[in-house]
């Protein structure tokens, strides 16, 4: 990595601004909402100032923390966007020669951003929250400047190339792979430290152990003991199936493990999904977005963690092992993960899948299956998350060269 261009930033408490296509408006709901606000949390229990700015999404609530900034309000998500308004994004990436996900924010001037940063600040550094606002706004590079790396990004994409509907589609996912690939090694030779996170996307990218390091995280407000709320379903899933990787892994269950499971089975699956969902089996309950991911959670025997392909971390995996669910795990949803709890059954085939949901549904309704104490995961994602944050923020002083 090269070190940034400017003075580097003092070793003691620092102003840091984390700039993110969303803002942390205190109720996430999707895994970058939830990654974003663990970060955020662990950077002010060490004891800086972070002043986060982003956009706010019209089904956000409006921010209470004082240190929240919100540029503009506006939808940047593929499911809340009509046709019209995705072949605008579409356009203007073509335009631009961005990828699509960063092209949406250039409807904002960067003038504009950078008065907000003048009057929040003056910043030690920044922290830039995947590659979105880097992309659209490149001077946010001329501060000493941390990148968080959610995913392998153009690995992300040609995957997405390889599983997409339709020759256009693939032909769009395929030009963000190349363009991706490209701007993230950019990033990495502009930024003083890279955060992954999971080791795995840190090989990937190609980065030493003294350029990045992983962040293991933690979910906010789950319950991390017995819960004596009833059981409404018998097997429960959480996620935003609109996002492709994680479709892709709810099209495997839904269509290889749920025909092999008995029809008196309850499946729910809560979160978005994308338009134009086959019909599934009657036993399995699409319920939308939920108020609280943590009284789903509390409502279901066991959770399916069924990821299939993708990069970085798996937060579904975070939360049911934080909160001592019973669960059964694919290899891909284990990334990241170095301890797995004794109640998680890992599966590779989808006979297996089905065959250890069966068994720990009947173990849980006889009462042999006790739920556990996610407590201890918990304690040691939080340790390992602040000494991987402040091995980064002290990396500022002394950049990879």
């Amino acid at each position: 990595m090269k070190p940034n261009r400017n003075a580097q930033v003092s070793q003691l408490s620092k102003h840091l601004a984390f700039l993110s296509t969303l803002i942390a408006d205190g109720n996430p709901t999707t895994g970058f909402e939830i990654a974003n606000e663990a970060i955020i949390g662990g950077l002010r229990a060490l004891g800086h100032r972070v002043s986060v700015i982003g956009f706010q999404l019209p089904r956000q609530n409006d921010p209470t923390d004082p240190d929240t900034h919100v540029l503009a309000k506006m939808n940047v998500e593929n499911a809340e966007a009509g046709r019209f308004k995705q072949l605008e994004w579409v356009a203007r990436a073509l335009l631009k020669g961005l990828p699509v996900s960063a092209a949406k924010l250039t409807a904002f001037s960067a003038g504009e951003l950078d008065h907000l940063l003048q009057r929040v600040g003056p910043f030690d550094a920044h922290v830039l929250s995947s590659h979105q606002m880097p992309a659209a706004f490149p001077e946010l590079l001329d501060k000493p400047s941390v990148y968080v790396s959610h995913n392998v990004e153009h690995v992300s994409a040609a995957e997405n190339a390889r599983n997409g509907n339709g020759a256009l589609r693939r032909f769009l996912y395929r030009r963000e792979t190349r363009i991706l690939q490209a701007l993230e090694q950019q990033l990495f030779n502009q930024v003083g430290y890279v955060w992954c996170l999971s080791e795995e996307d840190r090989a990937a990218h190609g980065l030493s152990a003294s350029a990045a390091s992983t962040l293991p995280l933690v979910t906010p407000g789950l319950l991390r003991k017995a819960s004596t709320l009833p059981k409404a379903f018998d097997v429960g899933m959480i996620g935003t199936w609109t996002w492709q990787p994680n479709f892709v892994g709810l099209d495997w269950f839904l269509t290889r493990v749920v025909p092999l499971l008995p029809a008196e089975l309850t499946i729910a699956i809560a979160g978005a999904v994308p338009a134009g969902m086959p019909r599934a089996p009657d036993n399995v309950s699409f319920l939308g977005r939920v108020n609280s991911a943590q009284d789903f959670l509390n409502s279901v025997r066991v959770v399916p963690l069924v990821s299939k392909g993708g990069t970085g971390v798996q937060l579904k995996t975070i939360e049911a092992f934080q909160s001592g669910l019973a669960c059964v795990a694919t290899a891909a949803s284990l990334r990241g993960i170095d301890v797995v709890p004794s109640n998680c059954v890992r599966v590779d085939t989808a006979e297996e899948c089905a065959k250890a949901l069966v068994e720990l549904v009947t173990r849980s309704g006889v009462g042999t299956l006790p739920r556990g104490d996610g407590t201890v995961f918990y304690e040691q994602q939080k340790k390992a998350l602040l000494r991987a944050l402040a091995k980064g923020i002290a990396a500022l002083d002394n950049p990879v060269r």
